[in-house]
């Protein structure tokens, strides 16, 4: 299993279609909200995406649970759980749903830790200046800049 882990995409399709090229030998592509544009613009590329804030008119979960692989993911955009101020709320989320993986967003801040034997992965954001990503393989992470 390889994931490609985006998220705060902000609408930069040109960015968006660069990463997906050029890493097509991934398995899925995972996305922690704030895309940020029409729906059918990004599900021509099977892209797993919650809703962040702002993501306006569009009908997604806030958050997903899904087991590929046996791996049990968390996604969410983290505003619910107010990341920008601690990750206390979402460690509790992680924690209650029993999961392997958290993959979270809306700081524009890459981050990666591990806490009681979760992995927390923030790829930082694909829309912004420093155009960050992040590859989730073999239980390694590896972050990008665009």
């Amino acid at each position: 299993m390889k994931l490609l882990i985006t998220s705060d995409v902000h609408s930069n399709e040109e960015a968006l279609k660069e990463i997906i090229k050029r890493h097509q030998d991934v398995t899925h592509h995972i996305n922690a909200g704030d895309m940020c544009m029409d729906p059918k613009k990004y599900e021509k590329y099977h892209i797993i995406t919650v809703k962040g804030n702002n993501d306006f008119g569009v009908d997604i979960p806030y958050f997903r649970l899904l087991d590929i692989d046996g791996i049990r993911i968390l996604v969410t955009h983290g505003h619910h759980e107010h990341v920008k101020f601690g990750l206390e709320r979402l460690k509790l989320k992680a924690k209650m749903h029993e999961v392997n993986l958290c993959i979270f967003g809306h700081t524009h801040e890459r981050y990666m830790m591990v806490d009681e034997n979760i992995l927390f992965i923030n790829p930082g954001a694909l829309g912004d200046h420093h155009r960050s990503y992040a590859i989730y393989e073999n239980e390694q992470v590896t972050f990008y800049t665009r």
